[in-house]
């Protein structure tokens, strides 16, 4: 039987267990949620696309973002090349919007890589851009991309976009993000090869376990690395389709001659084996009509969206 300042004590312990136990259990959770993600999206274009705009996100939870780099590398170079003709890379609206320093560099030299490096709030920059704080979601830059004409049916039309080193994440304050450092140790070992007395004029590089040694040198070199639990990496594709909505005269790109046969279709001036052999609901509304028309006129003369 307890008594009454047993009770009092016991509650004390068990409040207290329960204490640590809900600390233990929200810092294990913690921990399993990432810092950062950064995804490359899979994406769906047409054949001959020359300046597609490819979104890169990231989401960032904890940390403002004033600096990061990554290159991005297409697989299938013969499908999918990145396009330089504006600098590589397109902020309007992004998150590196205003940053004081954005570069993309041609690395491979054949357009099947790009180097893209940001930074913002320079020392010697008046503008003083802090950065983007954590948020989620959010584009971080558009890069340009050229699709094949004419890509080969047989081969696949899938290029996959694999995000690879230098990828690195940097705070206003120039701390790394997500980057954990490993002391590698390396040692070397000698053996006197010419004695003078109690001097040895000659030391030569032996392996240990075959020659033995007389000394011994360490060196330690620190080593760097995204750490994939704390900044996780989404790599992408983009995919080519082999059928074109409203590519009528099926050479692979939308042009005047297909937005000609589409008035036809719509009009009744056309054969119907014509107008129905080739689907062209250009809106996704799940039907052709008028809006589809006006959809093909925006994307050959103002830039609008391509055919879905």
């Amino acid at each position: 039987m307890f008594h009454k300042g047993s009770i009092s004590r016991l509650w004390v312990v068990v409040f207290v267990v329960s204490i640590f136990s809900f600390l233990s259990l929200s810092h294990s959770a913690k921990t399993q949620v990432p810092e950062l993600i950064f995804t490359v999206p899979d994406t769906t274009v047409s054949p001959g696309e020359v300046g597609a705009l490819l979104n890169i996100y990231i989401d960032n939870f904890f940390d403002t973002i004033a600096g990061f780099q990554f290159v991005l590398v297409s697989e299938r170079p013969d499908l999918v090349t990145f396009n330089f003709d504006n600098g590589g890379f397109d902020t309007t609206g992004t998150l590196v919007s205003g940053f004081e320093y954005v570069q993309g560099i041609n690395r491979a030299g054949d357009q099947s890589e790009i180097w893209f490096r940001c930074i913002a709030n320079l020392p010697f920059d008046t503008v003083n851009t802090q950065g983007f704080a954590p948020q989620q979601g959010g584009v971080a830059v558009r890069i340009p991309f050229n699709a094949a004409s004419y890509p080969n049916p047989d081969s696949g039309l899938v290029s996959i976009l694999s995000v690879t080193t230098p990828v690195d994440f940097s705070d206003p304050w120039g701390n790394s993000i997500g980057v954990v450092t490993e002391t590698i140790y390396d040692t070397t070992f000698y053996l006197c090869h010419l004695w003078q007395n109690d001097t040895c004029l000659e030391w030569i590089e032996v392996d240990p376990d075959s020659a033995g040694y007389d000394s011994l040198a360490v060196n330690s070199s620190l080593y760097g690395y995204l750490d994939t639990t704390i900044v996780i990496i989404n790599d992408g594709s983009i995919t080519i389709t082999q059928s074109l909505q409203c590519d009528y005269d099926g050479d692979g790109i939308i042009t005047i001659a297909d937005l000609t046969t589409l008035v036809c279709c719509l009009f009744r001036s056309s054969p119907p084996d014509v107008c129905e052999e080739v689907e062209c609901d250009a809106d996704g509304s799940g039907s052709t009509n008028i809006a589809d028309l006006t959809y093909i006129v925006d994307y050959l003369f103002h830039g609008g969206p391509s055919p879905g």
